[in-house]
């Protein structure tokens, strides 16, 4: 899955394929303090694709896997919280930052924590937020940006970063003023780097250290942490597709209440999952739901402690408007007129929640108060023959076998890549391809194991390389998450939109969001944005996807985090009985 606006890149959720547990051990131990005396171990079975790369400003990088082992390694000036509001961290600031405006410029003020440093003892300091912000600028090579990067969104907004009281003190300087300065330097998408460790000298070294990001296998730079915990490169082992967090020893606050945090690599498996609870390998999972799975986990209560909650991720399919079938806008609505997307919902998630529902906004969640329904009315039930209708339109004649075929772009058959054994996206896949039939559109499933991989894998979302794909965006509670996914590409610089297409109308509303401060105009901005989206019709919303958590009752602290956050939001409080 993908996130919200650094605090707002949205994350791409997928599923890798099953493996055997490694023989690490379950949770066990009582509980430590906060002097770091903390012992046992948590075992969290990871259900996505174990990470290639680290670094979460591009796309190799933007997983959730990624996501869940960087929750609490560098720092964050805001937390997300688990009913989608934000917290400024108590930790690493002394006081909660202020906004001032005047004019046409706006001065955010941070107090840093005397005490806060980097794991290797250097203060965390004004240079760290400089640094920060001068790495995601701008996506233009020409005016020193890095088009590698998945979002600018506030920080080219920035016009400076000024440090005090030995850095202690940091004013950043913003014209226009940023709606949402609280994403700047938050959340486990956009925190706070190294500029002792990653600063270089010119703009063209800062792209080039970024474009190649963290290989998983090297760990982060110098091992280098800022909160809670730290990642060791000795304690990645990608064979077995584990990593383990240990204790961050110069930590300035709270440390964590148990010795080792083990992330192991499971895959999407139900019996893998259920297994590794029920033997006690594993102390946690938070799988894609399905069905079977959820069933079966909670058969293992009251050992086993489960939950289904809807939070701000949601399915979609999204369309490569660079295919000379999918270019045409008519052959975008056919699919969706084809498409029973109420009867998508009852077969996938409606089979383990009867919360589940029809989305049909693409910014806003059903739980939401900012939530409206801004679908046409043709698209509430299937129409098969309106469907044929546009494709005839355009060209398409109906062969003998009931798929259309165009006389320059031949037949009208569409792959729908999605993630590797990933059972509700297949199901989902399944449910599409009668109902396309039927107006004459031909798909198939397929599953792509390299989908969030980078540009160097050609059949990507980044690269370009497929037709049509299904997968879920994860967000956050921050507008300005919206314009990286939605926004014109320009050159090189796709950012999240994998669709490769914009309008000057929705360019110009997403421009104007950023800079709109009270919520109900961002609501109506948003809705606007929305219903153009509609017309264009290169995404097609599906459903809210819900989140499904299970761990040992023995784990205390666990509270489930459904937005980009993710379940390891407050992980260095857990204790293991």
């Amino acid at each position: 899955m993908k996130l919200s606006k650094r605090s707002a890149v949205l994350i791409a959720t997928g599923a890798a394929g099953a493996m055997a547990l490694s023989a690490c051990g379950g949770g066990s131990g009582s509980g430590g303090d906060n002097s770091g005396s903390g012992s046992g171990q948590i075992v969290f079975g990871e259900s996505t694709d174990f990470p290639e790369n680290l670094f979460p400003l591009i796309s190799a990088g933007n997983a959730t896997s990624v996501a869940n082992i960087e929750a609490q390694l560098l720092p964050q000036t805001y937390e997300i919280q688990p009913d989608f509001t934000v917290k400024w961290n108590e930790e690493l600031l002394t006081e909660e930052p202020v906004s001032q405006v005047s004019g046409n410029t706006q001065t955010v003020t941070y107090h840093l924590n005397p005490d806060a440093v980097w794991s290797d003892g250097k203060p965390i300091t004004s240079d760290d937020f400089d640094l920060s912000w001068r790495l995601q600028k701008s996506s233009d090579p020409a005016a020193g940006g890095c088009a590698d990067l998945l979002s600018t969104s506030g920080y080219d907004q920035i016009t400076g970063v000024q440090g005090a009281d030995n850095g202690k003190t940091v004013s950043v300087t913003y014209s226009p003023p940023f709606a949402d300065w609280q994403a700047s330097f938050a959340g486990n998408n956009s925190p706070l780097f190294p500029a002792h460790i990653m600063d270089k000298s010119t703009p063209e070294e800062l792209c080039a250290q970024t474009a190649a990001g963290w290989p998983i296998a090297d760990g982060l730079p110098s091992d280098i942490s800022g909160g809670p915990w730290q990642l060791k490169k000795e304690n990645i082992d990608v064979g077995a597709q584990t990593v383990v967090l240990t204790p961050n020893e110069n930590y300035w606050g709270a440390k964590p209440k148990v010795a080792r945090l083990i992330y192991q690599n499971i895959g999407n498996d139900p019996t893998t999952a259920v297994q590794g609870l029920s033997n006690g390998e594993l102390n946690m999972i938070y799988p894609q739901p399905q069905l079977d799975l959820v069933d079966q986990i909670k058969n293992l209560e009251p050992n086993v402690t489960n939950a289904v909650n809807f939070g701000l991720s949601f399915e979609h399919l999204d369309f490569n408007t660079t295919d000379p079938h999918l270019a045409d806008v008519n052959v975008r609505k056919a699919f969706a007129l084809a498409l029973d997307r109420q009867q998508i919902v009852d077969q996938t998630v409606g089979q383990f929640s009867s919360d589940a529902q029809l989305l049909n906004n693409r910014l806003w969640e059903t739980n939401q108060p900012e939530y409206r329904d801004n679908a046409p009315k043709e698209y509430d039930a299937p129409d098969p023959a309106a469907a044929k209708a546009l494709l005839e339109q355009s060209g398409y004649t109906l062969g003998a076998d009931g798929i259309y075929t165009h006389p320059t772009r031949g037949r009208l058959s569409i792959r729908i890549d999605t993630t590797a054994t990933n059972p509700l996206r297949q199901t989902t896949i399944e449910v599409m391809i009668p109902q396309l039939k039927a107006a004459g559109i031909e798909a198939s499933f397929n599953a792509n194991t390299d989908i969030f991989a980078g540009p160097d894998k050609p059949t990507s979302l980044i690269a370009g390389g497929f037709q049509a794909a299904l997968f879920a965006w994860v967000g956050n509670p921050f507008v300005s998450s919206q314009p990286p996914i939605y926004q014109s590409p320009k050159g090189d610089a796709v950012g999240q939109n994998y669709s490769r297409i914009g309008t000057p109308e929705i360019d110009a509303l997403l421009a104007q969001l950023v800079v709109t401060p009270e919520r109900d105009k961002q609501v109506e901005i948003t809705n606007q944005v929305d219903t153009l989206l509609w017309d264009q019709m290169a995404t097609i919303p599906l459903y809210q996807k819900p989140t499904f958590i299970a761990y040992s009752s023995t784990i205390k602290g666990v509270e489930d985090n459904p937005t980009q956050a993710g379940p390891m939001w407050n992980s260095s409080t857990w204790t293991a009985q």
